[in-house]
């Protein structure tokens, strides 16, 4: 079995991480690798009550053809950043291949209240943080930080730029 720092490595070069890092050009990345559409949802959590994800932050609602990841529109921008990439993480780590049918009554109460506009039929299945097992918490974790580390850190030496600017110096 390979680490989380070698399957991150494997993930980074299938899904690259854009430089200049911008969350949405990597979630178009994202859905493209994973041919559905991905969409983001900040919305007022505080519904959610603990179901789907224990800390009320991040949801991953998986619908038959699109995915929706919805998240706490009044945390902090790099807290937003983070939620989603964890999410991502469970999309990427191919977490809710575990977990298909409809959500339970609980989530379908909670998700009614939280969007409305979404029929609940076409849901195939609604995964949050304590939707999972310990290790996929602490691996969908690792990925979000892992790629938010990733994305804030310069671009390495023998990158396209450092070749252009140190053409022709001697060293």
């Amino acid at each position: 079995m390979s680490s989380m720092a070698d399957r991150f490595r494997e993930l980074s070069d299938a899904v690259p991480i854009p430089r200049p890092w911008s969350l949405d050009a990597y979630v178009a990345v994202v859905a493209e690798y994973r041919k559905r559409p991905i969409t983001l949802a900040p919305m007022d959590t505080s519904g959610l009550g603990g179901t789907g994800c224990g800390t009320g932050s991040g949801l991953w609602i998986a619908r038959h053809d699109d995915d929706i990841i919805v998240y706490d529109r009044d945390t902090s921008p790099w807290h937003a950043q983070h939620i989603v990439l964890h999410e991502v993480g469970h999309m990427l780590l191919d977490h809710g291949q575990q977990h298909t049918g409809q959500p339970d009554a609980v989530g379908s109460d909670a998700l009614s209240r939280l969007l409305p506009s979404i029929s609940l039929d076409s849901v195939r299945r609604v995964l949050g943080r304590d939707a999972y097992g310990d290790d996929y918490e602490r691996d969908a974790e690792a990925f979000a930080d892992a790629a938010m580390l990733h994305a804030t850190q310069p671009p390495p030496p023998n990158s396209s730029m450092r070749r252009t600017f140190f053409r022709g110096r001697r060293r």
